[in-house]
């Protein structure tokens, strides 16, 4: 897999949600693959953890680009304590004809991972990211790293989505200079959000600069 290190930023909305298992579809024929990514992922953070730092290996079941590709509505998120947390203070330019717009992949992970991930970002600054990246045919697959390193925690996320389902998400994303994780159990009233920039680690080759 291709690797690459950029920026960080979190922010984390919560509440109370139950969760039950998804299996997306766009990982039809390719499960080899997949696990020899999840092997990777696992394979890496014990390195992490041997070095000493904390670590979490997320799993994700759906995985959604946003805006999706057919124009559709994106599902939203809301917060019933209406609790904002942005424990970082970086930023970058945004796309003035659209800021507050969504932009990035929709991530569902079963309810016990979404809780350790809570935890486990609390009160941390995550300022720094790696990715490793492949494609085969239109799928394209990643981990990300992503890095607390002042506590010396990293949480791994991995990732897989069509190419071609992920066109308007990919350029938006180029446009604005930032694509976000938005990692959220399958009930949509909370989540933990990764800002990044430097998208194109995130996106197929064809959108690198």
């Amino acid at each position: 897999m291709d690797d690459g290190r950029s920026d960080s930023d979190i922010n984390i909305n919560e509440s109370r949600s139950n969760m039950s298992e998804s299996v997306d579809y766009q990982i039809t024929g390719h499960d080899d693959r997949w696990e020899r990514v999840i092997d990777d992922m696992s394979t890496t953070a014990t390195e992490y953890y041997n070095a000493g730092w904390e670590t979490l290996e997320l799993h994700p079941g759906d995985i959604l680009p946003i805006p999706p590709e057919d124009g559709g509505n994106e599902i939203s998120i809301t917060s019933s304590d209406g609790t904002d947390y942005t424990p970082t203070t970086n930023d970058t330019t945004q796309d003035e004809s659209e800021p507050h717009a969504r932009i990035g992949l929709d991530i569902i992970i079963p309810d016990n991972e979404f809780s350790q991930l809570s935890d486990i970002t609390s009160n941390k600054v995550f300022d720094e990211y790696e990715s490793f990246r492949a494609e085969r045919g239109d799928i394209l697959f990643v981990v990300v790293a992503i890095k607390a390193s002042a506590d010396d925690t990293v949480v791994f996320v991995p990732l897989y989505y069509q190419s071609s389902d992920a066109q308007r998400m990919a350029q938006r994303a180029m446009t604005r200079g930032k694509i976000s994780l938005f990692v959220r159990p399958l009930n949509n009233d909370r989540q933990v959000v990764f800002s990044q920039s430097n998208p194109e680690l995130l996106l197929p080759a064809e959108f690198e600069t």
